[in-house]
């Protein structure tokens, strides 16, 4: 898409200071309010206990799919750099949208300031989209508007990197741009040792097509894997039965995979492909999402009663698209037609059963 004739996506600072997105064409945020850098946190980073489940592995391999600007992965680095892991991680992004992986260094995202080395870790891994995507950028940064949701230290250096022209060749531009980040960002701002890690040891690959597509070529195994895909009621092509028998075979037996859906559908649709799942609790004690790996003994918040027994009614009947390429609205009706000719109960009749056989007031 063209943001400048289409201008789809719209920036808005989160309760957290970080910079959030609403995509008007799904009609969708890509954050909680809240906060962006704090729901990636919660709802992606904490479950995933790192130091006890991944401190010790020699490399990472991280699917993240629907990378959006970022904050998955982003959190994640600042995880790693932290526990000072020493492995190397491979990082390999899922998403439809290059223009919000090309913008995704450089927006305001409550990480700079203590971690710029997040920032440059993925510059210099997205270099080539970047210089190829240098009006996008170049329009971004000089808007009035927008300007504002990123870094003022590379809004002035996009303005060198686009209008002075370090070099006439793009290798020579690309390597002069990623100089001044490094220099000015981490060897000259915090003026500290490299926190024990080398920097030569972050690879990330971008994947720029839909993620149906992208994942029956794969053939790696995966660490983590980050489901961060839009609305399932919305947009449920990356929440079907389909899809998730893709991400269990490329799974590691003791994968790890979280997302921030609390739906029946989804996670009876991870069971059926082979995940255990498990509930996640925020900080606050709330539901926030679900947590699935191969390995049952990975999963500390089993579902209970209620959550196995919804899976059982209407509410669990899952999406499908067998083909991993219907549109959906063809994923959406065939799933309306799946309800319609269901004799299962209905989530409000067990919703109802259940609080009257356990004497609950309320779920």
């Amino acid at each position: 898409m063209d943001i400048k004739n289409d201008n789809y996506f719209e920036f808005n600072f989160t309760k957290d200071k970080s910079t959030g997105l609403y995509n008007k064409t799904v009609d969708d945020v890509y954050h909680s309010i809240y906060g962006a850098q704090e729901e990636a946190q919660d709802k992606f980073i904490t479950p995933l206990d790192f130091v006890n489940n991944f401190s010790t592995r020699k490399n990472l391999k991280v699917l993240d799919i629907c990378y959006g600007i970022g904050y998955n992965t982003k959190t994640l680095l600042k995880k790693i750099i932290e526990t000072k892991y020493k492995g190397k991680v491979y990082i390999d992004i899922l998403e439809y949208d290059k223009n919000l992986v090309t913008i995704s260094p450089f927006i305001k995202d409550n990480l700079f300031k203590k971690y710029p080395e997040v920032s440059y870790i993925l510059s210099s891994s997205l270099i080539n989209e970047i210089y190829d995507n240098k009006d996008l950028l170049k329009l971004l940064m000089s808007d009035s508007n927008n300007k504002k949701f990123f870094e003022p230290f590379y809004r002035s250096l996009m303005q060198k990197f686009h209008y002075l022209g370090y070099s006439y060749t793009p290798l020579g531009k690309n390597n002069s741009f990623l100089h001044n980040i490094y220099y000015q960002c981490i060897s000259q701002r915090i003026k500290r040792p490299l926190r024990g890690f080398k920097l030569k040891n972050f690879i990330i690959k971008p994947y720029f097509d839909d993620a149906r597509i992208t994942v029956q070529g794969m053939t790696d195994k995966y660490d983590i894997i980050f489901l961060d895909a839009f609305t399932p009621s919305k947009l449920p092509t990356l929440w079907t039965i389909d899809f998730f028998n893709e991400l269990y075979r490329l799974s590691k037996k003791d994968c790890l995979m979280v997302t921030y859906s609390n739906s029946a559908a989804v996670r009876h649709a991870m069971i059926d492909s082979g995940f255990y799942a498990g509930k996640l609790f925020d900080k606050n004690n709330r539901h926030c999402g679900t947590i699935a790996s191969p390995d049952a003994r990975l999963i500390k918040n089993k579902l209970d009663d209620y959550d196995t027994g919804l899976m059982q009614t209407k509410a669990g009947i899952y999406y499908r698209d067998s083909s991993l390429n219907s549109s959906p609205q063809e994923i959406i009706e065939r799933y309306e037609k799946d309800k319609s000719e269901s004799s299962l109960m209905s989530s409000s009749q067990f919703i109802k059963k259940y609080k009257t056989e356990n004497n609950y007031d309320s779920i």
